[in-house]
This record gives structure tokens, C-alpha cells and sequence, in this order.
């Protein structure tokens, strides 16, 4: 699958040698910043020069770049063709979300997306595992490989297709190792439990529970997770497995963690998971730099990181209590409006992954002069709905910009079209849906 893409990433590593300087927008997600990582350690064993940018995304357009200057976009672009079009510089795209229309570059333009070669870029490459096809263009750069699992694993894609390519590769080369086991944080049991996010438990602040589900999986909360047999493995995963299911939680997301561990071998934090959320973390509060430099290797960023982490978890773990209360059902869709909320993505994320997975769900918090958006749905409801495609609809009925991809997609929207943009959501879902 990955020779596909590699005809557009020699074109890309052409276009990036004819330039001694490159400015580069990425996106402040960890699949972005992982973008970000690789394409930097590839520029500076070029001894290229680099400026980078972390963005929210396109929508206001107003970009600082100078024209004889290449002009990288990652993890973004392909859905922003309009402004993609008025830039005045050579221009490279490495992006995996659906394109949106035409470009009308006014100068170079080199755009490498998996959409592009017929194939899907929602859940089989990342704009992390793009990067990395294109910095292996560029140089001997395999031992990224470990930084583009991160972003493949922060985006929620699945292990198959290119991302099971890359995977592969990095098994061969060394610098990935798979373990049977779960796909989850390292740490004593008992307070991994308390705090994951990816998968969802409910026990944050139920002490109780907790210790009533360790009691009947006859495990020692104070055991280290690494350490655990196969047998205890097996009985925390059967464990696992019924708590989500219990909680509401999709089928589907019981295959996301269960059967695999992967260690990165080069990179500082060696679990995959914990990696891709330490960074996402740092993303999601505009520490762009403290997440880029753990993925740079750089170790200084390393305790700050983690302490970011761990404030990031414990205050979602608050606003996902208290935010499923505040849950509404419309016809086709389950929605939350959010007035100034601290984050919108990992909200709803969570909210459809694990407590509302029957319908597609959208977020929306209400800023100053912004109304964010972020919808999700499962992979079954994706092969109906497009939310790329709904999203795109709705914000541009109400004046706002949309996209994204068939699984979770995004939009920026003015603050008192809300509720005429929840109904446009749900009268697309339901053409569909009601099919």
C-alpha cells in the first residue's frame, strides 16, 4: 500500500532539498506534533533550516511565511484548498484528511494524501505515518518509526493497512517491539486504573469500585503492569472487557486495546500509549514545545511532560463527570453544548466511545467568538455516515468552516448558530441513518 504514496513522497523530498530553508505549520495534536518531530530530525540531518508553527487548524488563514520559502503544511491543508490556493510560496501538503476541492497553487505544490491514491486515510495512515513515508524519502530516517506510532496511536487508527505497514517495518528494524498484552499506560495497576482515559474505566473517584473489580480479578492494585503474568494479564483484560461493555462502552473499542503492547525502542517514553497521550496532552493545553521536544528525545522536557499529563488526565477525568450529565438527544444524534470548556476533542471521544456509542455525537463549546466542534462516531455508524461530509455541510449552512474525516470530524462555527447547526447535524444524519 505504501508504494502508493512513495511516487508523491520523492516528489516531496525533491521539492524540500531544492530549499535551504522550509517554514512548517503542523497541527497541535499529537499526530501533528509527531508529524512535526519527524520531519524536523530529517531537516536537521539535512542541515536544512526550519521554522515551525503549531496551528489549531487553517480557518483564519492568516499564515507568516515568505515567498521564496517552501511552505509545509501537516496533518492539515487538504481540507482548506482556499487557502492552500493563496499561498505565495512553493508549497508541500502531507495530510491524511479528506480533500475538499480543487487547489490553484501559485506556485509549486507537492501533495501527498492517502485519499489521493484511492485508499483511506481515516483509520489506515496517520499524518504521522505519511511524514515518516516521506522522511525515509528524504534520508536513512527508520528509526522514527517509533514517533509515527505515537501519532498513528494518538488518532485512533488502527493497526492495519500503511499504519500496519510501518508497524512491520519497525518490527524488523528494531525499533519497535510487540508484547501480547494490553494497550494501555504503564504504572501500578491501581492507579492506572484510576486515571485511564484510553480505554475509559469510570473509576476515577470510586474507590470502592475499583477495589471491588480488583478483588474479583484477584490482582494487587501495587503490582506494576509491566510485571504481570500472562494469566493476570488475561484475567485483568476478561476484566476490562465487561467494565466497558458494562459502562456502554462499543465492541469496537475493545479491540483498540486488547492483544497488543508495543515498545518503542528509541524513543524516551518506550510505552507506545503512554507516549502518544503524554504528547497529546501537551497539544491539547498549547505546550507544543514541551511535546515536541519528548518526541525530539530531548530529555530535559521529559518531567514536565509527564506532569502536564497527568494534570490533563485528572482534569478531563472532572469535565467527563460532570459533562455526561449534560448529555442530549436529538432524533439521529446525541449532542453536548459546552459554554468555555477547557477542551472539546477528548470530551466527545470519549463521551461516543465509551458511554454513548449508539449514535454519532457532536460537542460543542461555545467560546468568545467561536463555537468548536468536534463530532465522532464508531467505525460501524461511519460506513453510513460520513461526519467529514456532515460537518463540512452544516458549518458552511451556518456561515463556518468544516471537515474531517468519516470517524471524527470537526468544525468552527459562530456562536449563535449553534442550535440552528445541531439541527442542519441531525437532519444529515438522519437522511442517511434512516435509510
Amino acid at each position: 500500500m505504501l508504494d502508493i504514496l512513495k511516487a508523491e513522497a520523492r516528489k516531496a523530498a525533491e521539492l524540500i532539498r531544492s530549499h535551504e530553508f522550509i517554514r512548517i505549520f503542523t497541527h497541535y495534536d499529537v499526530d501533528g506534533i509527531s508529524s512535526a518531530a519527524i520531519l524536523a530530525k530529517s531537516l536537521l540531518r539535512m542541515d536544512k533550516r526550519f521554522h515551525l508553527s503549531f496551528l489549531n487548524g487553517l480557518n483564519n488563514g492568516n499564515l507568516d511565511y515568505e515567498r521564496d520559502e517552501l511552505t509545509v503544511f501537516l496533518d492539515m491543508g487538504s481540507g482548506y484548498p482556499d487557502v492552500v490556493s493563496e499561498v505565495n510560496s512553493d508549497v508541500l501538503i502531507i495530510d491524511h484528511h479528506f480533500p475538499m476541492g480543487k487547489i490553484n497553487p501559485t506556485k509549486k505544490l507537492v501533495h501527498v494524501n492517502l485519499h489521493l491514491a484511492g485508499l483511506d486515510g481515516s483509520f489506515e495512515l496517520s499524518a504521522s505515518g505519511t511524514t515518516y513515508v516521506v522522511a525515509n524519502q528524504l534520508g536513512k530516517n527508520k528509526d522514527l518509526v517509533g514517533i509515527a506510532l505515537a501519532g498513528i496511536i494518538g488518532d485512533k487508527q488502527k493497526i492495519k493497512g500503511g499504519n500496519a505497514e510501518i508497524v512491520r517495518e519497525g518490527v524488523a528494524e528494531g525499533y519497535i517491539e510487540e508484547k501480547e498484552g494490553l494497550l494501555i499506560y504503564s504504572g501500578k495497576l491501581k492507579e492506572v486504573l484510576q486515571i485511564s482515559v484510553e480505554p475509559y474505566l469510570d473509576f476515577y473517584k470510586k474507590e470502592d469500585e475499583l477495589e471491588e473489580f480488583l478483588e474479583k480479578t484477584g490482582l494487587d492494585g501495587d503490582a506494576e503492569i509491566d510485571n504481570l503474568s500472562e494469566e493476570d494479564i488475561r484475567r485483568l483484560s476478561d476484566a476490562i472487557v465487561l467494565r466497558i461493555l458494562e459502562i456502554g462502552g462499543s465492541e469496537e473499542v475493545v479491540q483498540d486495546f486488547l492483544g497488543k503492547r508495543y515498545l518503542l525502542k528509541a524513543e524516551l517514553i518506550q510505552n507506545a500509549l503512554t507516549l502518544a497521550d503524554v504528547v497529546n496532552s501537551c497539544g491539547r493545553v498549547s505546550a507544543f514545545s514541551i511535546g515536541f521536544g519528548i518526541c525530539m528525545r530531548d530529555e530535559k522536557f521529559l518531567e514536565r511532560g509527564f506532569e502536564i499529563w497527568r494534570k490533563f488526565q485528572t482534569e478531563l477525568l472532572e469535565e467527563i463527570k460532570r459533562r455526561k450529565e449534560e448529555v442530549k438527544l436529538a432524533n439521529c444524534i446525541r449532542y453536548l453544548v459546552m459554554d468555555d470548556a477547557p477542551t472539546t476533542g477528548p470530551i466527545a471521544t470519549i463521551l461516543s466511545r465509551y458511554l454513548y456509542s449508539d449514535l454519532p455525537f457532536v460537542a460543542v463549546n461555545v467560546k468568545k467568538d467561536v463555537a468548536k466542534v468536534s463530532s465522532r462516531t464508531t467505525m460501524r455508524l461511519s460506513e453510513i455516515v460520513d461526519l467529514g461530509l456532515v460537518m463540512y455541510k452544516a458549518a458552511e449552512k451556518v456561515g463556518g468552516r468544516g471537515g474531517g474525516h468519516r470517524v471524527a470530524a470537526g468544525a468552527n462555527i459562530p456562536p449563535d448558530k449553534v442550535n440552528e447547526f445541531i439541527k442542519e447535524v441531525d437532519r444529515l444524519c438522519c437522511t442517511v441513518l434512516a435509510k
